[in-house]
């Protein structure tokens, strides 16, 4: 004779505690909304392409640091991380723990110039163009490539221009520092 059993819900392959219920939900959630688009990005709408940067080497490069004598430098690098607004950094070999140094002009673009062309992170300078300066900064980097103190930064007035071939720099800060810099690509 058969005995009936009344099946049992705690034993049964399609039961699960609540607790591993419950992570299993979130881990659906979170697979969800992968797939829907945030506030920020909706479907079909590209990703903002309009930042970058462009290294160039230079021919010929001078820059001075404040009140320092010009010294060398080997590299240009313009970078725009938002349309309009572009930094110009003049790269140079630095002296002692300071193996290299950047002095940085940062400015808005005046009418008229395009600043860099930017898609997908890739940048083609649109010359030729002038900046207004807002701040100069200085940082100086060591051999591993770390930063070796924070940068040193200051309001400034000035302008930078950007012809075919050549780059030129001038800012003065509120409190008197000078800053020139110039390079020919």
């Amino acid at each position: 004779m058969a005995v009936g059993t009344t099946p049992n819900p705690s034993k049964s392959l399609f039961c699960v505690r609540p607790g591993i219920r419950h992570a299993g939900l979130l881990l659906a959630g979170a697979l969800v909304s992968l797939l829907i688009p945030g506030p920020g990005l909706r479907a079909g709408e590209q990703q903002p392409t309009d930042f970058g940067r462009v290294q160039r080497a230079t021919r010929s490069c001078e820059r001075n640091l404040a009140a320092a004598s010009p010294g060398p430098c080997s590299e240009l690098r313009f970078e725009q991380n938002q349309q309009g607004l572009l930094n110009i950094r003049f790269v140079g070999i630095g002296s002692g723990e300071i193996a290299t140094n950047l002095v940085t002009f940062v400015g808005v673009v005046k009418q008229g110039g395009a600043g860099l062309s930017c898609r997908e992170g890739r940048c083609r300078l649109e010359g030729p163009l002038s900046t207004e300066i807002t701040s100069v900064s200085e940082l100086g980097f060591d051999q591993r490539g770390l930063p070796t103190s924070l940068p040193s930064a200051w309001p400034a007035d000035g302008t930078c221009t950007v012809e075919k071939h050549d780059v030129r720099c001038e800012a003065r800060a509120l409190s008197g520092e000078r800053w020139t810099a110039t390079a020919e690509l």
